[in-house]
């Protein structure tokens, strides 16, 4: 097939780009950054680029390019709507102006309210569904949890997993936010790309929450992480970041294996293994990992 993948060059994106090389797709690789993956590599504005000059006979989108963050979006909110929303809605109106009607979104859990990442993906969401009923798109709308493997960054944002892992390796004090029995669904990137490609096969109407549906404590997940990098770091415990919930019960409800067929097969202890290994020996590009401000905290 001929396939797009918006938000290419991010974590998960260049992880589905190799995938569906190796599946022999030709895919168009879109990101805002240079990157030299797929078949052909374009670098626009999602918001702003003129999709229909890359849509011809395009079979099926996977849509990826959003900013991230969690307090980070606090303070570009209008830019995340910018980036989220009308990046989505312009890719859509292109796409229905070029008859192509197959998109995989993906989307985000939706536990926190008051949160700028969570409130544009809902949005998304409700387009995409209005998409799906209004023109006849096949719409899939992918919810992944805390996706984690090798070659994430830390510069814009910081995710749970991978500052862990450089932390221990690095033998720092390793930030909890809370008190750390809040749970997180971690689900190795590998099992996360192998249940996108079945959303575009399968392409079920219902949400599907991307995820191995066994919440894992914060804590618990951090000294894991340390014991496992023969690391000397040590905790310290911080506020809640703006947006999120204390003590919160984060998981997916299982209905990955329903929907589409699929349950992830990488243990978390495997996974964190393959994950420590890449970032030893890529420390040297950790250096300039997101630094959280005073008013990025719960007060």
């Amino acid at each position: 097939m001929r396939i797009l993948v918006t938000g290419a060059a991010g974590f998960i994106g260049k992880h589905l780009v190799r995938r569906l090389m190796v599946d022999r797709h030709e895919v168009i690789a879109f990101d805002r950054r240079s990157c030299s993956l797929g078949t052909q590599s374009v670098q626009g504005d999602v918001a702003s680029f003129d999709f229909s000059n890359i849509l011809e006979d395009v079979d099926v989108v996977f849509h990826l390019a959003s900013l991230l963050g969690t307090a980070e979006l606090f303070h570009k909110i209008i830019e995340a709507e910018r980036v989220n929303v009308i990046g989505t809605l312009n890719l859509l109106e292109a796409m229905r102006k070029k008859d192509v009607d197959t998109i995989v979104f993906t989307s985000k859990p939706n536990f926190w309210k008051d949160n700028v990442y969570t409130i544009t993906k809902e949005t998304c969401e409700r387009y995409l569904t209005m998409y799906r009923n209004v023109y006849g798109f096949n719409a899939v709308l992918a919810r992944p949890f805390n996706v984690y493997g090798p070659e994430e960054y830390l510069s814009e944002y910081r995710k749970a997993i991978p500052y862990f892992v450089t932390a221990a390796l690095k033998n720092e004090t390793i930030e909890i936010f809370g008190n750390g029995e809040q749970t997180m669904d971690a689900i190795y990137v590998d099992d996360a790309i192998e249940a996108l490609v079945r959303c575009s096969i399968v392409r079920p109407k219902e949400v599907v929450e991307i995820g191995n549906g066994k919440p894992v404590k914060v804590k618990y997940l951090a000294e894991k992480t340390i014991d496992l990098s023969n690391s000397k770091s040590k905790l310290l415990y911080i506020p809640m970041r703006r947006g999120e919930a204390d003590a919160k019960d984060v998981h997916s409800n299982g209905n990955i294996e329903r929907l589409i067929g699929f349950l992830p097969k990488i243990r978390l202890e495997d996974g964190l293994k393959r994950t420590i290994d890449w970032y030893s020996k890529h420390l040297q590009e950790f250096d300039n990992i997101y630094k959280f401000k005073e008013e990025d905290f719960q007060t």
